[in-house]
């Protein structure tokens, strides 16, 4: 993890493949309306670079946006080195950062079938805990356009549903809202990123490679590189919003 190395924000705020990519991450603020004047947002700062990117592009919204909103991140604690080099660069950013240590202590990820889940979960209650201790109604997810279309996928081979990732979403009766400004972000364009401003990106999870997203990412991948006219991750993302219900089959009722 690089702790000492990564670009200062008015570096990456003056760049322009950073402006490039701004755009995307603005109108995808706007067409979903993410953000509203006087909100308070939690950043969930995994460690990724999707994440990181966040922190900076809504640094970049709030310098020049007239809607006025406060930024804080979070992050749920494997290992404290992580967490120190997260610290530094949330306080280059000029922002508050909260970590949490005992969210993921005394669970078993050696669990094959429900590790994800696991860990999933308990993240995500931190988060949300933590969002709520600081009364921040918004978190902010660093999930980016592949994610949402894997996402998509996998819910229809494994759980028999058509249903993805909202780039906003209301939970527990409007008291918090998720948003992902990066829904109109491919994963390549941030990894190119994170490597142009050595972004301090956390080791990634020794179990990645196992889960039955990776299976999808992959096949994902076989499409595009098969394909490399097609933009196959975003046009499964358009597609859910481009439903035909005609073409859908429909059981009769009684």
């Amino acid at each position: 993890m690089n702790l000492d190395n990564f670009a200062p924000l008015d570096q990456v705020l003056s760049d322009r493949y950073f402006k490039r990519l701004g755009k995307l991450v603005g109108r995808a603020i706007g067409d979903f309306g993410m953000v509203r004047d006087g909100d308070s947002i939690l950043v969930a700062l995994s460690g990724g670079k999707d994440s990181l990117a966040v922190v900076d592009f809504l640094i970049e919204k709030q310098r020049r946006s007239p809607v006025k909103f406060s930024l804080k991140a979070f992050h749920v604690a494997m290992n404290k080195g992580i967490a120190e080099g997260l610290e530094k660069f949330a306080r280059s950013r000029g922002i508050g950062f909260e970590v949490d240590y005992d969210a993921l202590a005394g669970v078993d990820f050696s669990r094959r079938k429900n590790r994800c889940f696991l860990c999933s979960w308990n993240r995500r209650k931190a988060i949300f805990l933590a969002a709520k201790r600081n009364m921040c109604k918004v978190v902010a997810f660093g999930h980016n356009m592949d994610d949402i279309a894997q996402t998509a996928l996998m819910n229809m081979c494994f759980q028999s549903s058509i249903s993805a990732m909202s780039p906003k979403q209301f939970l527990f009766g409007g008291e918090i809202t998720i948003i992902r400004p990066l829904a109109y972000l491919r994963d390549y364009e941030l990894s190119a990123l994170a490597d142009k401003f050595c972004y301090p990106i956390a080791k990634r999870c020794e179990y990645e490679n196992d889960n039955k997203r990776q299976m999808v990412k992959d096949f994902i991948a076989v499409l595009e590189r098969d394909n490399p006219k097609i933009n196959v991750a975003k046009n499964i993302f358009l597609s859910l919003n481009n439903i035909n219900y005609e073409y859908l089959p429909k059981k009769i009722e009684g």
